[in-house]
C-alpha cells in the first residue's frame, strides 16, 4: 500500500489531488498537510513512499523543507505541485533536491504519469524541461541571471521581491539575520543591481514574478 503525503495550503487543491490519486491508487494512504510544520509532523508520525510538496505555503520555506525530507526520510520521494511556471521554478526545485515538478493546471493523467515516474525512482519533468536542462547543461551557461544564484540565494531573492524583510527572512528560513543580509549582498552583487526596486524590475523581465 502507497502511502502518499499532499502538502498545500489549499483546501480545494488538496482535495482534488486526493480524488486524482485514489482514483488510481484506490488502496492509497493519503494524508494532507498544510504548512511545513505539519508536513514534519506527519513525517514523524508515518513512513511515506511521496510527497507532493506546493512551494508557496504561509510560514514555510520550501528549500527548508526539502533540505529536511531529504536528510532525514531519505526513502520518501518529493514531487513539487506548484502553480509557478516550470519554466522559472522547475529546474530550482529540482536543483533543491526535488525529484520532479508539475505545474497545478496540468491533467489528472500527467499527475498520475508523474506520481508513477517518481516512485520508480527516476525524475519526472515536462519535455520542455528537460530541453533547458540540456541546453544549459551543453552550453555550460544560461542567458537567465537568476541562475547564476544558489538554491539558498534564489529563495532569498524570491522573499525580497515579495517585501519581505530581512528579519522576516532570517525567521522564515531560520537563519541569523546577519547571513540573510550576506545573501543579499551575494544577490545583488551577482544580479549587478543596488536595490529591492531593481530586483523587482529583474524578476519582472524574466518573469519571475
Amino acid at each position: 500500500m502507497k502511502k502518499i503525503l499532499i502538502a498545500d495550503d489549499h483546501s480545494l487543491v488538496r482535495y482534488g489531488l486526493k480524488a486524482a490519486l485514489l482514483n488510481h491508487f484506490p488502496e492509497a494512504q493519503i494524508d494532507e498537510s498544510w504548512d511545513g510544520q505539519s508536513i514534519m509532523t506527519q513525517l514523524k508520525i508515518n513512513v511515506y513512499d511521496l510527497v507532493l510538496l506546493d512551494l508557496s505555503m504561509p510560514d514555510t520555506d520550501p528549500s527548508t523543507v526539502l533540505h529536511w525530507i531529504r536528510s532525514h526520510h531519505t526513502d520518501t520521494k518529493v514531487l513539487v505541485v506548484s502553480m509557478n511556471s516550470e519554466m522559472i521554478f522547475g529546474k530550482r526545485a529540482l536543483q533543491m533536491g526535488a525529484h520532479g515538478y508539475l505545474e497545478k493546471d496540468a491533467s489528472p493523467e500527467e499527475l498520475i504519469r508523474a506520481v508513477n515516474v517518481v516512485l520508480a525512482g527516476k525524475k519526472y519533468m515536462s519535455a520542455d524541461l528537460a530541453e533547458i536542462i540540456v541546453n544549459d547543461t551543453l552550453n555550460r551557461k544560461s542567458m537567465n541571471p537568476f541562475d547564476g544564484l544558489t538554491p539558498r540565494e534564489f529563495q532569498v531573492a524570491m522573499y525580497i521581491i515579495q517585501d519581505y524583510t530581512i528579519t522576516q527572512i532570517s525567521e522564515l528560513m531560520q537563519l541569523q539575520y546577519t547571513s540573510v543580509s550576506t545573501f543579499r549582498r551575494r544577490i545583488f552583487d551577482k544580479l549587478n543591481i543596488s536595490d529591492r526596486k531593481a530586483l523587482v524590475q529583474l524578476a519582472e523581465a524574466y518573469k519571475l514574478n
